[in-house]
């Protein structure tokens, strides 16, 4: 199993393991990001078609995309495991974002025979049926995998891993079509969370410029200051607010931070160099004084948003649209450190995401102690994350139920409303998602071949 996206993390006086997981050159310009084909220039592959369905729901779990389908309940793989790990946003045509890296041998799913991806870290463009389109967004640089052609900014550690270094756990798609996602870069683990993470934008429509909006401004590697500090720390899931503004969970300052949409650039031509200028945005504070705050949605029955928390009480709290406290909603219960793997039935909520009549999904990455000792090694449990939901009624929550467990490392949810949008679906017999031992049928074994992987299911 992986955990190298989400960096969970605890005190770690408290926690003798950090609850979690487990840059750059010069690289080329911003026109030359991509050799691969581009949206643009191959045939859109079409999905599935949900009958009856009002919305799904999709979350990632041991690289694979799931989804359900509401209110049939009808749930499925929509892309087999092959990398997906990260928050998983949705474009108008029914093509998908989310984030990945390589899916390494050890992890023992299916997805580790398959090729890797180019470069190692990203956010992959899918196709409306779940099947990789062949083409990735990323920050170009040197530095590439055994075999690929195509490098990113961020070099491997010293034992050539790329995943510690880069991950992108995070993104949004604004009103133009560009694509936003937040890479929490070295925060791996440990607390208090270093400065290393970026904000990073793609533009419509062929997505093969990026500009750094926010991120390092001192050491670390080549002149995106890659590791190095000054940059978020550890940034969560992501969302908008109603005029466009970047609404990110920033563990580091407990605190979810506003991006006014208005400050960043709005195509490529505005970010030479692809590093935008730091006095140009314009950050301010929406909530603060958070515990570990994670994701954060908008509640479309009360123009509010909720704000996740994996670890501290509440586990779920609801703002307004100004960030003060929502008088309208009553908090969803969570754990303190000091409760921290003693119950069995608690939960650590990570990702969230609202349906249209309220109903709450949320991803719990279900964090243990071994012995139940919070002083021994804590962190997401084998086979232990789970998808549930809540409900209400006049503004209380109802006990967060399941709606599929037995995950290893689930980290975020998505909504999509069929009647507002194309929402991603499987063409064929749909596939049961896997859970428990069924996620790890595979030898611990990479690749057959270091050759780059291109469109398709792997």
């Amino acid at each position: 199993m992986r955990r190298v996206k989400a960096a969970v993390t605890a005190l770690a006086a408290v926690l003798c393991a950090s609850v979690g997981l487990a840059a750059c050159s010069s690289g080329p310009s911003p026109s030359q990001a991509s050799s691969t084909p581009t949206g643009n220039s191959v045939p859109l592959v079409a999905g599935g078609v949900a009958k009856g369905a009002k919305y799904l729901v999709y979350w990632d779990q041991n690289e694979e995309e799931d989804f359900l389908s509401m209110p049939s309940g009808i749930q499925g793989q929509l892309t087999p495991p092959w990398d997906p790990n990260g928050q998983m946003c949705i474009l108008h045509d029914g093509r998908f974002v989310v984030g990945y890296d390589p899916t390494l041998p050890a992890q023992k799913n299916i997805g580790s025979a398959k090729p890797y991806k180019q470069p190692a870290d990203g956010e992959e463009l899918d196709e409306p049926n779940g099947s990789f389109s062949g083409q990735n967004l990323y920050v170009p640089g040197r530095f590439k995998m055994p075999g690929q052609s195509i490098g990113g900014d961020s070099p491997p550690t010293s034992n050539g891993v790329f995943n510690n270094n880069q991950t992108y756990t995070g993104c949004a798609v604004d009103s133009n079509g560009n694509v936003f996602g937040s890479d929490i870069a070295t925060a791996q683990g440990a607390y208090p969370p270093p400065s290393s993470g970026r904000l990073v934008e793609w533009f419509a429509p062929n997505y093969t410029s990026y500009c750094i909006v926010y991120g390092p401004t001192t050491g670390g590697a080549g002149p995106h200051h890659t590791d190095g500090t000054g940059g978020l720390a550890q940034p969560g899931t992501m969302t908008l607010a109603d005029n466009g503004d970047l609404l990110v969970p920033n563990v580091g300052t407990s605190s979810v931070l506003r991006f006014a949409r208005s400050s960043m650039p709005p195509k490529a031509s505005a970010c030479p160099g692809g590093i935008y200028p730091r006095p140009k945005v314009q950050v301010s504070t929406f909530v603060k004084g958070l515990s570990f705050p994670a994701g954060i949605a908008k509640d479309p029955t009360c123009d509010c948003f909720a704000i996740s928390s994996y670890i501290g009480d509440p586990a779920i709290r609801w703002v307004t649209k100004n960030g003060g406290p929502e008088p309208g909603r009553v908090s969803v219960p969570g754990e303190t450190i000091a409760q921290l793997g003693t119950d069995a039935n608690s939960y650590n909520p990570f990702g969230l995401a609202f349906a249209p009549d309220g109903t709450l999904y949320f991803i719990d990455i279900h964090v243990t102690c071994k012995d139940n000792m919070v002083s021994e090694g804590c962190g997401p449990a084998d086979y232990g994350g789970r998808a549930m939901k809540v409900t209400f009624s006049g503004g209380r929550p109802s006990v967060p139920t399941v709606v599929h467990a037995g995950f290893d490392f689930p980290t975020s949810v998505t909504v999509c409303v069929s009647a507002t949008q194309v929402c991603p679906y499987p063409t064929g017999k749909i596939v049961a998602p896997l859970s428990g031992p069924s996620e790890n049928p595979s030898p611990d074994a990479g690749p057959p071949s270091n050759a780059p992987a291109t469109a398709g299911f792997g």
